[in-house]
């Protein structure tokens, strides 16, 4: 079986992660697999340092849907993994003739235009990342074929951390508590809920600060929030971190202010590294954080209550290690990358119609 992937993202954030886990975990089980990526980006050079063939995108869509139609011939399945890797993806399928797969990873509604609906007419099947995005999208489009698989996460991050860059970072904030995200800086991910959240817990104590870890085009305006609310010393942006799980594991406390999320990695590799999650209630975030189980869970846009909870776990570390350990368990018991490799490899083998390859290389 051969499956060729694409993406077609600037940068690095959670859906170039867990392609990259997925084309991976393909390749050690033997399947023949290619990322076709935009020339130059993260993703391209993350692929070549792992040996993963992959194939230049131009980035005008036309040139590239007529490119995949020729290229896509070789492959058995076409794996889109973003919206516009979807299109290119399901507007070559006259050319390729191969079985198309799209995973979706945004929780609000696809487009009820004409497009769209052909679109996910020659889809063969939609993978939703969460219970929450199968829903959203089922309400928008009916007779669509779907399953869910979640985003996982990779217990090598806990053995790869490198402490001295732990203690580098926790050395420059010295005897403060740091709180903090990883998230790009977008209007989904609510950056603001996490500043005025900050400006609440900063009234009533001295010794934290707030850093986000992420680029984005609200940079600016995230900045001018933080010098409006006088937070210049306690809030701080600090920018890509190409060894995220590093500076993860540097904080006191992960938070997820997003207003949408389709199923959050970056709340997966905390929970694997063992900081506390407070999250959200977007999305799929509730499949993932049991408020006072494996995190606490607030309601979305509202700092007084995100503030709450980030005082509430600085102040009580029973519950604070309770979250951590049943947390930690969670994460390696149900969201690992093996388990992702095998529901996709079932998935390619239903739409191939060729099953008994599954038991072939299934760990």
């Amino acid at each position: 079986m051969k499956i060729l992937h694409i993406n077609t993202e600037k940068g690095w954030r959670g859906g170039e992660q867990q392609l990259f886990y997925l084309a991976k975990g393909l390749i050690e089980r033997g399947i023949d697999t290619a990322v076709a990526c935009r020339k130059g980006e993260e993703l391209e050079r993350r692929c070549k340092e792992e040996g993963i063939p992959t194939v230049p995108l131009k980035g005008n869509q036309t040139t590239d849907i007529l490119r995949l139609g020729i290229i896509g011939k070789k492959f058995d399945v076409i794996h889109a993994h973003s919206a516009k890797a979807h299109t290119l993806a399901a507007f070559s399928k006259p050319f390729h003739k191969k079985k198309v797969v799209y995973t979706r990873r945004v929780s609000f509604p696809p487009k009820r235009d004409p497009l769209t609906k052909y679109k996910y007419k020659l889809t063969d099947i939609t993978i939703c990342v969460s219970q929450k995005v199968e829903r959203v999208i089922k309400e928008q489009l009916t007779n669509l074929k779907t399953k869910v698989i979640h985003s996982v996460t990779s217990t090598e991050i806990e053995r790869n951390v490198d402490n001295n860059v732990v203690n580098s970072f926790r050395n420059k904030y010295k005897g403060k508590t740091i709180i903090g995200t990883a998230a790009a800086l977008t209007p989904e991910k609510n950056i603001p809920n996490f500043i005025e959240a900050a400006k609440i817990v900063t009234e009533k104590r001295k010794d934290v600060i707030f850093v986000v870890f992420g680029e984005g085009h609200l940079k600016g305006e995230l900045e001018n929030l933080v010098k409006k609310l006088g937070l210049q010393n306690n809030f701080f942006f600090e920018g890509f971190k190409r060894d995220i799980n590093n500076y993860i594991k540097a904080l006191d406390v992960f938070v997820l202010p997003s207003d949408n999320e389709g199923f959050s990695g970056s709340i997966l590799n905390a929970m694997l590294l063992k900081v506390p999650v407070i999250a959200t209630d977007a999305g799929g975030a509730k499949e993932i954080v049991e408020n006072e189980r494996t995190g606490l869970l607030v309601p979305r846009r509202n700092p007084v209550k995100l503030a709450h909870a980030i005082l509430r776990l600085l102040d009580d570390k029973e519950l604070k290690s309770k979250i951590v350990s049943n947390a930690y368990q969670k994460v390696v018991d149900n969201f690992t990358v093996d388990r992702m490799v095998d529901a996709y490899i079932k998935v390619y083998g239903e739409v191939v119609g060729d099953r008994s390859i599954v038991g072939e290389v299934l760990k």
